[in-house]
């Protein structure tokens, strides 16, 4: 065999290495609708998933502690640069960027999962497809595990929504004259709402829309209670705790 044979074979073995290790690093291509991020996984998890397979500047532990503060900052409130400070001094050799980087990707491989209500076995399987490590997919799940309820409780108390009523206070004024009366004695109940924002707001309406409005009121309670009776909301009030049990993660 010639000099420039022996060359090029070395050349191409040299080739199909770097590409399976290439394939190997980072978040493979085309998997993005099979995986709980469906349609598209964010580019902020795809940058920081390199840095997780970075064994020798990215310990375990380092990452624990990434996930703890995210955890942390999705279950109480948003964090502070001092706090990524404080984790990029004990890094080995990444900057604060790319400390800032793992913690946001970290967030956001819990806060996905808890926005869709994905089961554990589904996000464990994702991140394995991921080429995120063993070791930190098992980090994710057992923060999953021992905080879901927290952080859907936070989750719920911090989404976007409209104001809601605070509160709702009414009485009844009698018209004695008009200008064109001189005896009405005619009732009419005035109204004054308070909604979350600090709006008050005030108006008046007739006895009869007041009848019609506690009426309505009524029934829009009695028809949710009817739902909430229907056989089959139960079985899927039973299915949606299941999903997130112990026993409804197994496969």
């Amino acid at each position: 065999m010639s000099a420039s044979s022996r060359w090029k074979k070395a050349t191409t073995a040299v080739k199909i290495q770097n590409a399976a290790v290439a394939a190997l690093s980072g978040v493979p291509h085309g998997i993005d609708g099979d995986t709980y991020f469906s349609p598209t996984i964010p580019s902020t998890v795809r940058a920081a998933v390199p840095l997780m397979q970075d064994e020798s500047r990215c310990p375990p532990a380092l990452f624990r502690a990434c996930l703890s503060l995210a955890v942390k900052a999705l279950a109480s409130g948003p964090m502070t640069c001092r706090d990524i400070e404080s984790l990029a001094d004990k890094a080995t050799g990444f900057s604060y960027g790319e400390v800032s980087l793992l913690v946001t990707g970290a967030m956001l491989l819990v806060a996905t999962a808890v926005r869709n209500r994905t089961k554990v076995s589904v996000v464990q399987k994702s991140l394995k497809e991921m080429n995120v490590p063993a070791a930190m997919v098992e980090d994710v799940v057992k923060a999953l595990r021992n905080s879901r309820s927290s952080l859907q409780d936070a989750a719920l108390e911090n989404r976007v929504r409209a104001p809601s009523l605070t509160t709702f206070r009414w009485r009844v004024d009698v018209a004695i004259s008009t200008e064109t009366l001189q005896k009405v004695f005619k009732p009419t109940i005035l109204c004054e709402t308070t909604t979350s924002d600090g709006v008050t707001k005030t108006f008046e309406m007739p006895v009869e829309q007041f009848h019609s409005l506690r009426y309505n009121v009524a029934k829009v309670l009695r028809n949710m209670e009817e739902v909430e009776r229907h056989p089959i909301m139960r079985l899927a009030f039973q299915s949606d705790r299941e999903a997130f049990d112990e026993g409804g993660d197994k496969e």
